[in-house]
């Protein structure tokens, strides 16, 4: 949010900064809480998020995040209702038979996978055939939806150190901006709508891949290009928008909005790699199945040669009790494993056997403890839960980054105070890291050394509980130029969104629209992947 702020006032966002300047500006927060994308539940549905985005099966030791493409028990904000024209594109959504109009869902989501369709069934077709597909996936992979069976695919991201990956990468955001834009175009030009929503996905995978090239992060790629990447893909965005503005009835609104901000990466490496295989060593005192070194000598310099796909350079440095242990990324990516990049996830078949293991958390580190009684092969006596999440979080508390001598976790929170509490929540205890620098190296006495490892994505989310400023920007008929919105909440978007397409609060909504006076709705629930986006309101 800061850098985007920036850069609409110092007039690199021309068309940002218009909108800004020819109409109202508004801000509205919301908390992270679990899993980043559940920002997404909260403005589709336009009340808080009641899930954690994540299911835990105790019987069989089953992991799953939940997608936000599954079907939900209610109808979307964007379900005007009778009379209300809609057209909703690449939202990360299911489509609604409630919501009149036209529906394109998954042309170039964000989501880690997705499945691309639309609603009347042939419109997605017909508009990548006219204007091209989203070029990132190009080099997509199949997988399945752990809960339907569905086919899905998923994107590969380029290493962090691979210059000319990172290119190609920049490139496909670039030209999948020119291309959104033109969809959007023809969209507008079908009907009369009473709102258009659109979203700019590539902001949010521009953040996660490409923060290193232009702000400052521990390694950057040798032969890296000049300028600022993220910057560059802003841009892009910002044109898009300012031809959207000019598509725009002239008696609409436009409004844009962000979820989410973006920082330094401070969270994957520690969640991913490092909290697992400490709590593997943690449940089998004297084994060493990832990245082993001795804790009493010097941190090699970070290297920069790392060329492969993240999870393959990670695999790598597996020692042979963890390769005869673990289960491979290959073997999970034969099988359609969503997860199959993700580290936490190759120690899933020792779970039963370990006395507490990290989940395939994406955000802060997850640890479930394995309790007799609640799990199907529970090792922790119920009486003993209380003792052992003690000494876990003391444990945790004492592992240290040696490179800076800091603790690697910030803070260690419990999520329940008896093993059956809260059934449906999967972590027993939530790790926020230390947000100071990205580690790559843990140690922990008694424990040993572990890495150093090579980072995976270069931007990152906020921690669990963190307070989330976000951006709305309006203009049209009735907005006073130069105004200032209340301060709202998430809640408080999609019920602007519907006030401005001339439509009253949906059922079950618990926000008010930023136009009204007054103090914000409530508490914000959540937040997730942050994306540019736009929609244009026409009242009916």
């Amino acid at each position: 949010m800061p850098l985007l702020k920036a850069w609409i006032s110092d007039g690199r966002l021309p068309n940002l900064a218009a909108i800004a300047r020819d109409g109202a500006t508004g801000h509205y927060t919301h908390h992270k809480a679990f899993r980043n994308e559940r920002c997404w539940e909260t403005f589709l549905d336009g009340r808080p998020s009641q899930g954690c985005g994540a299911v835990f099966d105790p019987e069989h030791y089953a992991f799953r995040n939940e997608s936000l493409q599954d079907e939900r028990p209610q109808a979307p904000f964007h379900a005007l209702g009778e009379g209300f024209e809609v057209c909703a594109f690449d939202l990360p959504a299911p489509l609604s038979p409630q919501v009149r109009g036209l529906q394109v869902a998954g042309w170039g989501s964000e989501l880690n996978s997705s499945v691309p369709m639309s609603m009347p069934p042939g419109l997605l077709g017909e508009l990548t055939a006219k204007h091209g597909g989203d070029p990132k996936f190009e080099r997509s992979m199949a997988v399945l939806d752990q809960a339907s069976g569905r086919q899905e695919r998923s994107f590969r991201l380029p290493s962090l150190y691979d210059a000319e990956g990172l290119c190609r990468f920049r490139g496909d955001l670039l030209l999948a901006i020119e291309r959104r834009t033109a969809i959007c175009e023809d969209l507008m030009s079908r009907g009369e709508w009473n709102l258009f929503l659109a979203l700019y996905t590539e902001s949010h995978s521009a953040n996660h891949v490409l923060w290193h090239l232009g702000e400052p992060f521990p390694v950057a790629p040798e032969g890296a290009p000049h300028g600022h990447a993220l910057l560059e893909v802003c841009q892009a965005i910002d044109r898009g928008i300012g031809r959207i503005r000019r598509r725009a009835p002239a008696d609409g609104s436009l409004v844009v909005w962000t979820i989410d901000h973006t920082l330094a990466n401070t969270m994957d490496v520690p969640s991913l790699v490092l909290l697992p295989e400490l709590l593997y060593r943690w449940s089998h005192p004297g084994a060493r199945a990832l990245a082993p070194a001795e804790a009493d000598g010097p941190v090699p310099p970070m290297r920069t040669d790392y060329r492969r796909h993240w999870k393959h350079e990670i695999w790598s440095l597996v020692t042979a009790t963890g390769a005869a242990e673990l289960e491979s990324p290959a073997s999970q990516e034969a099988r359609g494993d969503p997860l199959s990049w993700h580290p936490a996830n190759w120690y899933r078949p020792l779970w039963r056997g370990m006395k507490a293991f990290a989940l395939p958390s994406v955000s802060d580190g997850h640890v479930r403890l394995n309790v007799r009684g609640r799990e199907a092969g529970g090792i922790v006596e119920p009486a003993d839960f209380d003792r052992v999440l003690d000494e876990l979080a003391a444990l945790l508390r004492s592992a240290t980054d040696p490179r800076t001598g800091r603790p690697l976790a910030a803070r260690v929170l419990r999520t329940r105070q008896a093993p059956a509490d809260e059934p449906r929540m999967p972590p027993d205890l939530i790790v926020c890291w230390d947000d100071a620098r990205p580690a790559d190296t843990l140690d922990c006495l008694g424990f040993g050394r572990v890495g150093p490892v090579p980072f995976f994505r270069s931007g990152g989310h906020v921690a669990h509980g963190t307070p989330v400023e976000n951006l709305l920007l309006a203009c049209g008929p009735g907005i006073e130029a130069g105004g200032t919105l209340r301060a709202g909440v998430l809640e408080d978007l999609p019920a602007t969104l519907r006030a401005l397409a001339g439509a009253p609060r949906g059922p079950g909504m618990t926000g008010r629209s930023l136009f009204e006076p007054g103090e914000p709705s409530g508490a914000g629930a959540a937040t997730g992947a942050g994306a540019g986006a736009a929609a244009v309101g026409r009242p009916a």
